[in-house]
């Protein structure tokens, strides 16, 4: 119904008045050579009726725009087209989920450090200073009292609890920093499947554009025969309507392409209204096909998936966990030390007598070996051991899990490029057989041994196999990319 709505509504402007989409006007052109077709096959040459004199439109476009602002146009440089490296090397950068992945990994590797310090011994200065004032008639004493001390204390001996704690934040950094890796080639990816996306949009765009103009050509054939006997009205409406319809496919198709530009604007890390032109991939070649077996892309993949590296790193993390409740049934040994100095000056006063005042400063020093074992906690020390070795067997069992997904993975992806494969070299035959029987069949049609029926089943399969040739190409692209992050490479 809304094709046949938008039909109805354009037929009046665009069959009986000036046809002004300027995109399809370039397309048409008499040297356009815009297409999907495989090499050999005829191209689209016949050309829309535009009446309108398109050079003498933009001047006096030109000219309106110079009396408003009184000075030539300036007419801005067109953005530049970016590539597919291009636009990855721009969402490593841009990125929100990069920096934010790798600012977690910068405060893993802060806690590194703060399990490192626990080795050190930890030094600290105290002070005080006041004035106090005993009173008991008829003697009156006032003093200034201060203390400056500078104490050490240091672990010696802890039963490897500072060994736990600074193994467990090793492997902490190494699993952020393979989730750091994964999740690059995750936004790698993304950037990929987008922009493959736009280009087959674009590419999609495009063929609509070539099959407005084999509408268009096949609609004027039509009204000729009608001016000379040879077609009724009804085969002219029912090629107008099909003209309609591509029209409309192509409006379609040019609302796709803005969408997935704004959709791969966002994988890049910047606003949709700021989306990239790219260069299309009609000349990129297309990937190889696989020369190793699924089994062994299956091993590769479980020895290069950062996502598998960083869940060991899991595991062996919440192993030191266990190991440091452990040990903490275990007593600390600490060595303690401190060195100062405390200073009095102190004055009296008694009716009777001239009073007095006195000064003293006494330097103070200390060293002392401590243990400290805590005996009895309630059981807390068991549940947290319990704890842990439960927290181990949850990271082995998500471990394993990610194994198996990870195969199944690589199997399904590697199959789908098999299959991708099968399905653009089917599309290119298929483009070609429906080209040569839409030729022949308009051929004939021309000749008056086809009805416009024949034509117009004929003009849509090469219709839909230009489609489906541009789809499966990307659904290539998109296979390949797709095999390439299961293996992790």
């Amino acid at each position: 119904m809304a094709s046949i709505a938008v039909g109805l509504l354009l037929s009046g402007c665009i069959m009986d008045g000036p046809f002004v989409d300027q995109d399809i006007d370039k397309l048409v052109s008499k040297n356009s050579t815009v297409g999907w077709a495989p090499k050999g096959a005829p191209a689209p040459v016949t050309p829309l009726a535009i009446p309108v004199d398109q050079g003498k439109a933009d001047a006096a476009r030109r000219d309106a725009a110079e009396s408003v602002v009184g000075a030539p146009l300036l007419v801005a440089d067109p953005p530049k087209k970016l590539s597919l490296t291009q636009c990855i090397d721009q969402a490593l950068s841009n990125s929100p989920v990069t920096r934010g992945v790798w600012e977690s990994a910068r405060a893993t590797a802060a806690t590194v450090g703060i399990a490192d310090a626990a080795y050190m011994p930890q030094i600290a200065f105290t002070g005080a200073m006041g004035p106090q004032k005993l009173a008991e008639a008829p003697l009156v004493i006032s003093q200034t009292a201060g203390t400056a001390a500078i104490g050490m204390n240091w672990v010696l001996m802890d039963f490897g609890r500072r060994d736990a704690d600074s193994a467990r934040a090793r492997a902490q950094l190494i699993a952020s920093n393979y989730t750091f890796n994964r999740a690059m080639q995750q936004l790698v990816y993304e950037v990929q499947n987008s922009y493959f996306t736009l280009d087959a949009k674009i590419s999609l765009r495009e063929a609509a554009r070539e099959n407005v103009a084999t509408a268009r050509k096949q609609l004027d054939a039509t009204e000729d025969r009608m001016a000379v006997g040879l077609a009724t009205r009804p085969e002219v409406l029912q090629a107008r309507q099909q003209f309609l319809q591509t029209i409309y496919d192509l409006e379609n198709a040019k609302s796709e392409v803005f969408t997935a530009q704004a959709k791969l604007a966002v994988v890049m890390g910047i606003p949709a209204d700021r989306a990239p032109e790219i260069i299309t991939l009609n000349e990129l070649p297309l990937p190889d096909s696989l020369t190793k077996g699924v089994d062994i892309a299956i091993q590769s993949a479980l020895g290069l998936r950062p996502d598998i590296a960083s869940a060991i790193s899991d595991v062996r993390a919440l192993e030191q966990k266990t190991k440091r409740a452990e040990s903490d049934f275990l007593p600390i040994v600490s060595f303690q030390g401190n060195v100062g100095v405390t200073g009095n000056n102190f004055s009296y006063t008694q009716p009777g007598t001239d009073g007095g005042s006195d000064t003293s400063t006494i330097g103070t020093y200390g060293a002392q070996l401590t243990a400290e074992w805590l005996l009895f906690d309630g059981y807390a020390r068991a549940n947290a051991l319990r704890q842990a070795r439960s927290e181990v067997r949850v990271a082995e069992a998500k471990l394993e899990q990610l194994r198996l997904v990870t195969t199944g993975q690589v199997w399904a992806s590697y199959f789908d490029f098999f299959s991708a494969q099968k399905r653009y070299e089917a599309g290119v035959a298929l483009l070609t057989a429906s080209q040569d029987s839409y030729d022949s069949v308009y051929q004939n049609y021309l000749n008056g041994l086809a009805t416009i029926n024949d034509l117009l089943l004929a003009e849509s399969f090469l219709f839909d196999s230009r489609f489906e040739l541009i789809k499966s190409r990307a659904q290539l692209l998109t296979a390949s990319a797709t095999f390439v992050l299961a293996l992790g490479s």
